[in-house]
């Protein structure tokens, strides 16, 4: 586990950085019942990482030696798919005159079972958070844990992913007021360089699991 933890923790980190988890967070925390679907919406979010990363690791746990043949295979070809997704956002532009989508409008009146089901739906579109997930299974499972310790590193991966959204629900949770203000900035900002953040982050990790893919004997 402690040769595994380094690589694991950069890939966490990559995870945490989701800016539309960030964004609906941000706009649920504005609605008539900001807590409660902002708490709903990241549960929603995680229960389906947990429910994906739990079933992967039933079903190819007791197979290391096929996961590790199979590791520059699954390297390579997350790598590639980021690096194409990072010159796909490359020429995107937004529209700054362009009305926000429908279902924006009526994020204020939402209820918190639908800001649970907007979570679970978010998580597998997300295609680099879904491959750098993907991408912590196959660590986990290619450091021959046991079921109870590849849980674990499972859990810590959940923690890590989730600690930016738990901090804007936190902030808000503590300074409401203070909050409004730094989440109005913060949204504006990210809106602003959404696309930007997803470029480097695809071209960066994209490089990452290229080079791990092409290197690995």
């Amino acid at each position: 586990m402690s040769d595994t933890l380094p690589g694991l923790i950069v890939l966490d980190i990559g995870g945490s950085i989701a800016p539309p988890l960030l964004l609906l967070a941000i706009l649920f925390l504005g609605s008539q019942r900001p807590l409660s679907n902002a708490g709903a919406l990241a549960l929603g979010y995680f229960a389906t990482c947990a429910v994906i990363g739990i079933s992967g690791l039933i079903l190819f746990g007791g197979a290391e030696s096929v996961v590790s043949t199979a590791g520059r295979v699954i390297s390579v070809t997350i790598g590639a798919l980021l690096i194409v997704l990072g010159i796909r956002s490359l020429p995107y532009s937004p529209d700054p005159d362009a009305s926000p989508p429908k279902w924006m409008e009526s994020i204020n009146s939402m209820s918190p079972p639908t800001a649970f089901g907007f979570g679970m739906a978010l998580f597998p579109i997300q295609i680099k958070n879904l491959a750098i997930f993907v991408a912590c299974l196959h660590l986990i499972i290619a450091s021959s844990l046991s079921l109870e310790g590849s849980i674990a590193a499972l859990m810590l991966v959940l923690v890590i992913f989730a600690i930016p959204v738990l901090a804007l629900i936190g902030l808000f949770a503590t300074v409401p007021k203070r909050a409004s203000k730094v989440l109005g900035s913060l949204q504006t900002w990210m809106g602003n360089n959404n696309r930007a953040i997803t470029v480097v982050l695809c071209f960066l990790f994209g490089a990452l699991f290229l080079l791990s893919g092409l290197s690995e004997p």
